[in-house]
């Protein structure tokens, strides 16, 4: 078991939600919760953590990730198994969008 945590964790499509915690176990999403201690064998990555879909995956349209979420989508909630989580970093949080030197890092 593995768990990330990071500035912001995007969902294309509906919005970031600010510090939290993406635990993941075989390479897939099994669970996300706020990051409100520090939490044993978490690893902090700068940047945003996207979970996408097969049909993101490429680039995300990071249009609404100025969006600021306060829960986790219900409908996100079901999809987790079937998402894959990447790093996009270096981010630039001034205009939420990524910069030119921005990399895309599965996280497994």
């Amino acid at each position: 078991m593995k768990r990330y945590a990071s500035h912001f964790l995007f969902f294309p499509g509906y919005g970031c939600l600010s510090r939290h915690v993406v635990e993941m176990c075989e390479g897939h999403v099994v669970r996300i919760f706020p990051l409100t201690e520090e939490i044993e064998n978490t690893e902090w990555l700068p940047g945003v953590i996207a979970l996408l879909s097969d049909k993101d995956s490429d680039l995300p349209d990071f249009d609404k990730c100025g969006n600021k979420l306060t829960t986790v989508p219900a409908d996100i909630t079901e999809k987790l198994p079937s998402l894959t989580a990447f790093l996009f970093s270096p981010f630039d949080f001034t205009t939420m969008r990524p910069c030119a030197e921005t990399q895309r890092k599965p996280l497994r």
